[in-house]
């Protein structure tokens, strides 16, 4: 049977690209601000993140996102920020990593890039 959110998380693995500052989604870009909002709310719920409110921009839209806390039966805090941005002059996808509370682990881009296919290993 086929499964489109199966499909639109094996596409974003499968379109991932880790640099030393963000993990960039090479997929087409939304074409509208509707279909944006569509594909930020797909992107979130598949991800488990919560997002804040977005910020549009002429050309760009950008939302902070947090990431589940993946291990709520300990007191130990897992969750961390990143910056979602899609720019339409870049014809650009990418995660930034954001927030400076644990220093290191989840300042490197590969830690995003890790949470991602881990959470696309659930679906």
């Amino acid at each position: 049977m086929h499964n489109p959110s199966h499909h639109f998380v094996t596409d974003i693995i499968s379109a991932l690209h880790t640099t030393q500052s963000s993990v960039q989604i090479a997929v087409p870009l939304p074409m509208s601000p509707l279909k944006t909002e569509q594909w930020v709310n797909q992107f979130i719920s598949h991800f488990s993140f919560q997002p804040s409110q977005p910020d549009w921009g002429a050309d760009r839209y950008q939302v902070v996102l947090t990431s589940a806390d993946q291990n709520p039966s300990t007191s130990e805090k897992k969750a961390f920020q990143c910056l979602l941005c899609i720019e339409w002059l870049c014809e650009a996808i990418w995660l930034e990593p954001i927030g400076n509370e644990h220093v290191g682990m989840t300042q490197n881009p590969g830690f995003i890039s890790d949470y991602l296919r881990q959470q696309a290993a659930l679906v």
